[in-house]
């Protein structure tokens, strides 16, 4: 637990940070990776999780008039390094 608040506080400080909106995609996806990695999911799993997620919001923005961005995807994959272990 110690381990994701520090990413979640540094997180905006980093260089993919862009803006609120990257670290509400980078929090989403650590929320989707925590939360497959807690119902018995590997951290694989759990990350591929995350990347799907992004991967359909932006599908989702795409069909309904939203703005497409790429990093937006890669922001939310990019959370699922709380399912790592260090």
């Amino acid at each position: 637990m110690r381990v994701l608040l520090v990413l979640l506080a540094l997180f905006p400080l980093s260089g993919c940070a862009d803006g609120p909106d990257k670290t509400a995609h980078w929090v989403a996806g650590a929320m989707v990776s925590h939360v497959v990695s807690r119902n018995g999911g590997t951290p694989l799993q759990a990350c591929a999780a995350s990347l799907a997620v992004g991967v359909i919001k932006e599908a989702a923005d795409s069909k309904f008039g939203g703005v497409v961005d790429r990093k937006d995807v890669w922001a939310t994959g990019a959370g699922c390094v709380v399912t790592w272990r260090f």
